[in-house]
């Protein structure tokens, strides 16, 4: 309960300061109109997620965003059971207020992409992982591998918790238990049985989003010089989003030492010390550690959001480095007004930052994109133009998906003007709809097609049906 009013204060703070939907989110929105086991650029299991919830509630926009918010939550409470039985439910829900304090999350609680997808897979593997250790149980690993094999279908990112899974695996001498090697073996099954559907596609459909990987980040190449450099920046962002939750646990343990308590009751019993710890480390810090590994060793252009379904049990991981003595002395009361404090200053910040703040403060985002305005302006001249309502809309991906959100219509989008991006568009359709052509600088019309211009150097340009 107190996980889901966290996020609905965030996602009617966030609604209400925005012009425009995440751009992920309006992506989704896009690619729902027809269901594939892939598309040219991700996996297919996100869109499968969201398409029950729009065909009851509609193609709007505040259904991917309680779609975003539903990971997070999902996600936060597998972590905070986990955490329970790791370290208590004390230290369950400390970590938990630090990680509602990290700003992938806490500004950040209506995106929904494949990141957020596979963030409480992740967390279900990780969870399942334990178990298996703990109880020695066979079904626990077909539940790793039924959670890395739905992560696959989210994002292939996934890898990174395979990483975690073998690290402990390896920690723990999996390869000396026989059990724990049929574990290991069956996880693989699973998993790989629930990803051939999508495999089939991608042999099918060219590799398309290991193409579009290549051409957007693990491609780029960096050179030697570049490659250290940019994977410290990384690193750095990372600690940045985590900023708020390090000034919470920083925060409390100085008022701990300032302010002791009675010396707090006894410890309930827990595993191992060094078992936890392992753990922890596997799924809480060894991810990002790999993500700048990958940029200084291949040279990759690591995207900033990378670390989005990596860090929910960092913060019971970066606890577990201070004596578990300090958080047990810690109030209740006290953890609940520095939480207080930390959320009040993300949420002035997100305030300032937005359209609805002092003008000098707003940072270009594309929730300042004034998306219902532009398609307001447009949609007359267009519909006059083309002789009836727009049925297409093409151009580059971010700004045409935005546009046909907003239009009355909801017109198809031909992403990038490209059939092969587009199966909600049938190709011997196309050359009867009326297409409304729009783009920016340095992006031409089609042939023959005379561009009007719009506000932001955009323009938009018609061409009628063949009938």
């Amino acid at each position: 309960m107190a996980l889901a009013l966290w996020a609905a204060v965030w996602l009617l703070m966030l609604a209400s300061t925005s012009l425009s939907p995440p751009v992920d989110n309006v992506e989704q929105l896009t690619w729902v109109r027809t269901l594939a086991w892939g598309y040219y650029k991700h996996p297919p299991l996100p869109t499968f997620l969201l398409w029950p919830l729009v065909q009851v509630f509609g193609l709007h926009e505040w259904v991917a965003s309680l779609a975003g918010a539903l990971t997070i939550v999902t996600a936060l409470f597998v972590c905070w059971r986990l955490t329970s039985e790791l370290r208590g439910a004390k230290m369950a829900g400390l970590a938990t207020l630090g990680t509602l304090c990290i700003t992938y999350y806490s500004g950040r609680t209506y995106y929904y992409n494949h990141n957020m997808v596979l963030l409480p897979l992740v967390a279900g593997a990780a969870w399942c992982c334990w178990r298996a250790f703990r109880d020695r149980s066979l079904p626990a690993w077909l539940g790793v591998g039924t959670m890395l094999g739905l992560g696959a279908l989210a994002k292939y990112q996934v890898g990174l918790a395979v990483a975690s899974l073998l690290f402990f695996w390896w920690s723990q001498r999996g390869w000396r238990d026989p059990l724990h090697r049929r574990g290991l073996a069956g996880a693989a099954l699973v998993a790989g049985l629930i990803f051939v559907p999508h495999g089939l596609w991608l042999v099918t459909h060219d590799f398309a989003p290991l193409h579009y990987a290549m051409r957007t980040s693990l491609g780029t190449a960096l050179s030697a010089g570049h490659r250290l450099l940019h994977s410290l920046n990384w690193l750095g962002d990372q600690i940045g989003r985590m900023a708020p939750a390090l000034l919470l646990g920083t925060g409390l343990l100085a008022w701990t030492r300032w302010r002791p308590n009675p010396a707090p009751p006894p410890a309930p019993p827990a595993p191992s010390p060094d078992v936890v710890s392992v753990f922890l480390f596997s799924w809480g810090l060894l991810p990002l550690v790999l993500i700048a590994l990958l940029g200084v060793l291949i040279g990759a252009e690591l995207q900033l959001q990378w670390g989005t379904a990596f860090v929910p049990l960092t913060c019971a991981w970066l606890m577990e480095q201070a004596p578990r003595g300090r958080w047990r002395q810690l109030r209740w009361r006290d953890a609940l007004l520095g939480f207080a404090a930390v959320q009040i200053m993300l949420a002035t910040f997100s305030w300032a930052t937005s359209p609805m703040g002092p003008q000098a403060l707003v940072i270009h985002h594309n929730r300042n994109f004034p998306s219902q305005a532009l398609a307001d302006q447009l949609g007359p001249a267009a519909r006059a133009a083309l002789g009836g309502p727009i049925e297409v809309i093409a151009g580059p991906a971010q700004l045409a998906e935005a546009l046909a959100l907003r239009l009355p219509e909801r017109p198809l989008v031909l992403i990038d003007g490209r059939i092969d991006f587009s199966p909600w568009i049938a190709p011997d359709r196309l050359a009867r709809q009326r297409v409304l052509w729009v783009g920016g600088p340095g992006e031409l019309p089609p042939a023959g097609a005379v561009p009007h211009m719009l506000p932001g150097a955009l323009w938009w340009a018609a061409r009628k049906s063949a009938d």
